[in-house]
This record gives C-alpha cells, structure tokens and sequence, in this order.
C-alpha cells in the first residue's frame, strides 16, 4: 500500500509540473509544434480544471508567477504541427490531435486522409468538431498584455529572448528559430556581429572622412580653376576688342563671330565646371548625411535596432577623378591669329608685311600688263594710307577649276592634281578662279599672297568673262 501511495504521489506530482501553468483554466490537450507526417503518435495529459490534490497531499495551486514562468513554453505547446503558428480555430480529429482548422481542410484536400501526426485514417464522413477549451485558453493568451521584453526584444516567431543573429536572413533569431526555421543558417552571437559590423562602419567611416576632405580640395582646384578661366576670358576679350578696335569697318564682323565664340567657350566651360561642382556639392552631402547616420548608428545600444538599421546604410559610391573644364587659349586664338598675321601686320610689326606687295595696277589702260614685279615696302609710301580703306577679298568657288581646292573662308587657293570634281557650269577650264567681290571704278590697290612667284594675276575685264572682277592669287 505504501508503495502504491508513493507511485501515486510521483504521478500527480509529474502531473502538477507538466501543467503549471493551467491552474485555473480548462483541461486541453494539445500536439507537438514539431512533430510532421509519419511520426509516432503521442500520448497527452488532460489538465485538471480544479486544484491538483493527492492523497495525503495539500491541494496545488498555480500562481502568476509560474504562469508567467512558463508563458513561452506554453506557447510552444499551443503551436499548430502544420503552420507552426499558434492555432486559429483549433479543431480535433478522432485521434486526439489539434490542428488549425484551415491547416488540416487544406491537407486533407491535398494528401490523403491521415492525421499528419500519427498517421491514422480520417474517415470520409467524419465531421471537424471544434476544440472549445483550447480555443479558449487561445483566446485568452491573446488577450494576456505582453511581458516586458526587458532591454532586448523578442522573437516574434516564438516570444524567447533574441541571443543569435542569422546572417543567411539577415535578423535577430531565438534559440527555437536556430533549430526550425534557421537550422541549416549561418549563425553567430549578437555581440560578434556587432563587433564585425562595427569594424566594418568605421572603415566606412574613413572612407568617407578621406573623400570628403578629398572632395573639398578638388571644389577649392576647381574654384580656381573657374576663377582663372573667368579672368581669362576677361584677358582676351579685352585684347581682342583692342586689336579689332585698331581695325576698320570691314573688319567688326569677324570680331564679333571671334567675341561670340569665346564667350560661347567660356559659357561651355563654366557650365562644365558648375556640373562638376554640383556633382562635389552633392557628394559632400552625401557623405555628410552617411557620417551622422553612422555617428546615430554607433550610438545606439539596442543591438537589434544596431543590427537592422546598419544593414539599411548604404554608404555613398566613390567620388570619381576631378573632371576639369576645358579652356585652351590657343584654340581660341588659333584662327584669328592666322587672319590678323595678315590683317594687321602693319599694326602689329613695325616693319613692312610678310608678303610683298604689289605695286597699284592702272586699270585705265587696256593693255594687258605683265606679271607684277614686287617692290620693297619703303617704296610704296601709300602704303599705310592705302590699308585704311582696306577690304578682304574672297574666292568665287563657282569660277574656281575643278583642280583649284579653296580653303579658310574661300581666301585660300590650292592647285591638286586630283580633280574635286567635273566641271561646273561657270567654273574655268583653265587654272584661274575669280574673286567674289568686284569694282565698278577707281584704282585698287591688292596685295596677293603666292608661294610660286611665276604665277601671273590678271585683271578680270581683259578676259570674256563677267564684269570687271579681280584675279584672286593661288596660294
């Protein structure tokens, strides 16, 4: 007999721990979150719905502090097998296990009609009864205000405290989550990850202090560099204007189209440096905000907030080479140098042109002259008054021979022996071109530029051809 109370005391004693935490609920039985298709079946105890009492024992009552003790593991065992979620509409098949209403319609209507659990036929005609008492003590977990987490949160999945860090996933994981979900996952402790992550931010860190002191000091190269290109353009502008103001009427045209250019080049190249520095302004930004959201980030002390977060910060791309504007003064310079060479040569040398110039043509005679012999400038004292009232003459392409290639604004002539093409209409079939511009009176006074001095420059009106026009030279 005393060995019977003993075994009997051991039972109940078993049974009281088992089920601490339903001291003032209804009995319910439950199955395993764990278990799947194909295992064993598994016996439950029902829980007493009044105070557990043994003979010879006092009555066993469970209070808040237990329950609450042991909220997590209540949970677990209030886990569906199949969504392993906590049941919604719990109901009961014939062999004693609980599944979610929804769950168990679904495998049924896809498998054959076994409990998932044990295995044991479903009849056909057998109706889904609800589980009224687990339904609800369900109810009542839900309703049950949350447990203070404390200073770390909890798994949302199964409420344990979050101790591990999944790096397959990406997230903070309890103790259950390491041998269900992330089993087969890349783990490590929250503090581990903390450290590498930390390690990792303030390289980054670096990184950005580095680019934006570099970034800073390509703005200030480029803010020079704008100024030089400001002051510059200023510079040749002014030296321009001075020369073509040395210049005649005839001549304002060209400056204009030369002032336009340049201040076309400088507005190109000022808009090119202000992208650039907008591009420099921006990353500067950039890192800035990068630096105050790494400075928050290593302040914080949740480290599931640390951890969360430091995955959202992306730090900003490279800065990238300094791309300066282009500003080539010689380029600027290039055509009209070659033009005012010519031009100008009387306002820019103190001695006589390059070229040779000829001697004024008397135009009254009708006898065709000979090839002009060249004179030496200080014989030719209207030299510089003839030059006030000069104008620059231009090549006919319609008349030009089809082995004449006419260059630089039609001022330049070359002879090749390739022809350009068949004859035009108005073109000679000698060599000659003719000048666009023409005379209608008075003596002309021109100065033809030739790199052979066999060539012969004739007066246009001794020829059967239009109005009296001018030979232009072949250079």
């Amino acid at each position: 007999m005393g060995r019977q109370s003993r075994s009997r005391r051991r039972r109940v004693e078993r049974a009281h721990w088992e089920w601490r935490l339903v001291g003032a609920e209804e009995g319910l039985s439950s199955s395993s979150s764990q278990a799947g298709p194909g295992s064993a079946r598994r016996t439950h105890t029902r829980a007493p719905a009044v105070p557990l009492r043994g003979p010879g024992l006092p009555p066993v009552r469970l209070g808040p502090p237990t329950a609450a003790m042991a909220a997590p593991w209540l949970e677990d065992r209030l886990t569906c097998a199949i969504c392993l979620g906590l049941y919604q509409d719990p109901v009961t098949l014939f062999c004693g296990h609980n599944f979610c209403r929804a769950c168990i319609q679904d495998w049924l209507g896809r498998s054959e009609k076994v409990c998932p659990e044990c295995r044991e036929p479903f009849p056909d005609s057998a109706e889904l009864r609800r589980n009224v008492a687990l339904s609800g003590v369900l109810e009542e977990l839900r309703v049950r205000p949350a447990p203070d987490p404390g200073p770390g949160a909890c798994c949302p999945r199964h409420g344990r405290p979050l101790e591990l860090f999944c790096r397959t996933e990406g997230l903070c994981v309890c103790s259950v989550c390491t041998v269900r979900e992330c089993r087969l996952h890349e783990r490590t402790l929250l503090d581990a990850e903390r450290r590498e992550r930390e390690a990792q931010l303030r390289a980054t860190l670096e990184v950005t202090q580095q680019q934006a002191t570099q970034a800073e000091s390509q703005l200030q190269e480029l803010q020079q560099r704008s100024s030089q290109i400001q002051s510059s353009a200023c510079t040749l502008t002014s030296v321009i204007s001075g020369k073509f103001n040395r210049l005649l009427q005839a001549l304002e045209m060209q400056r204009d189209l030369a002032l336009r250019d340049i201040e076309v080049a400088k507005t190109q190249a000022l808009e090119q440096a202000r992208d650039e520095k907008q591009r420099l302004q921006g990353h500067l930004e950039a890192l800035s905000c990068c630096d105050h959201r790494i400075r928050n980030l290593l302040e914080q002390l949740d480290d599931r907030t640390f951890l969360q977060e430091s995955q959202l910060l992306a730090p900003p791309g490279p800065l990238g080479p300094l791309t300066l504007p282009h500003w080539d003064e010689d380029q600027q310079l290039g055509g009209l140098k070659e033009s005012l060479s010519q031009l100008c040569a009387l306002l820019l040398q103190e001695g006589g042109h390059p070229g040779t110039p000829a001697e004024a043509a008397d135009f009254g005679s009708m006898e065709a002259p000979g090839p002009l012999a060249p004179v030496a400038s200080l014989v030719c004292p209207l030299r510089r008054k003839l030059w006030q009232n000069y104008r620059n003459l231009t090549f006919d392409p319609i008349s030009a021979n089809r082995h004449f290639y006419l260059s630089q604004q039609d001022r330049r002539v070359k002879h090749c022996r390739k022809p350009r093409g068949p004859d035009g209409p108005g073109s000679f079939e000698l060599w000659q071109v003719q000048c666009a511009q023409s005379f209608q009176a008075g003596q002309h006074y021109w100065e033809p530029g030739a790199r052979d001095p066999t060539l012969a420059y004739l007066p246009c009106h001794l020829l059967p051809a239009p109005p009296p026009r001018f030979l232009a030279p072949r250079g």
